[in-house]
């Protein structure tokens, strides 16, 4: 819901006790606990809080941060009770479509070999590709079974980001048939990419079209009788 609580009604206020209530019910959480998993304390002793969140009289930054809470952790079951407080996320929408149509196996990370400046493949790397350190150079190896056009997206914490693979930062590049590096720089040599700060599970997707039309947003995942091919590594970045 992207609802500015500080104007959130009682309504809106009780309607949320509910929703906690179902995920205590699925839970071994009490409501108490999603509170206090919420607010990053325990529960001062003497307030009846449960009382006040029951009613919707429960403080509207503390309702903020309530269903943050839940909608990071038990987003399903809150938007099976109240689609209107938790509606489906557009990451859901990739989540799904990622699960069931992404092909995996066909894009890889190349590592930069830093002595000779040339690009390594998995095949020639000791430890595996989706294992990655902050500030490490890589780019993306892709075996592409159609000839167009494609688009990068980077999901990291639920949030989808685009990754520019064109020239300029351009949003989107020129793929060919068959194995090559991207994103590729001016004068067609592999450009680096380097992770500096998130650490953490990232996915990377790339979705190829012969019709560039057809490419996906993210805000919009491509459609699965598109014709496009959507291609998916998990990298996990250490320090």
């Amino acid at each position: 819901m992207d609802k500015n609580w500080k104007t959130a009604t009682k309504t809106d206020r009780a309607a949320l006790y509910q929703v906690a209530r179902a995920v205590a019910d699925t839970t071994n959480l009490s409501v108490e606990a999603i509170m206090e998993q919420a607010f990053g304390h325990k529960l001062m002793v003497g307030t009846d809080y449960l009382s006040n969140f029951r009613s919707g009289a429960i403080g509207r930054p503390k309702a903020k941060l309530i269903h943050a809470w839940i909608a990071e952790h038990h987003a399903d079951t809150a938007h099976a009770v109240d689609p209107r407080l938790f509606p489906k996320q557009h990451t859901n929408a990739w989540d799904d479509y990622l699960e069931n149509h992404a092909i995996h196996g066909r894009l890889s990370i190349a590592r930069f070999d830093r002595s000779m400046g040339l690009v390594q493949r998995r095949r020639n790397q000791p430890k595996p590709d989706e294992v990655l350190k902050l500030g490490e150079e890589f780019c993306f190896h892709l075996d592409s079974d159609v000839k167009g056009h494609a688009v990068a997206f980077q999901l990291y914490e639920g949030t989808l980001h685009p990754l520019p693979l064109g020239l300029s930062d351009d949003s989107i590049a020129t793929v060919s048939e068959g194995e090559q590096f991207m994103p590729l720089d001016g004068k067609g040599f592999p450009e680096k990419l380097t992770e500096a700060n998130n650490l953490g599970l990232h996915q990377f997707i790339v979705v190829v079209a012969e019709d560039a039309g057809k490419l996906p947003t993210p805000t919009e995942p491509p459609e699965p009788d598109s014709g496009g091919s959507v291609h998916s590594i998990k990298v996990q970045f250490s320090a």
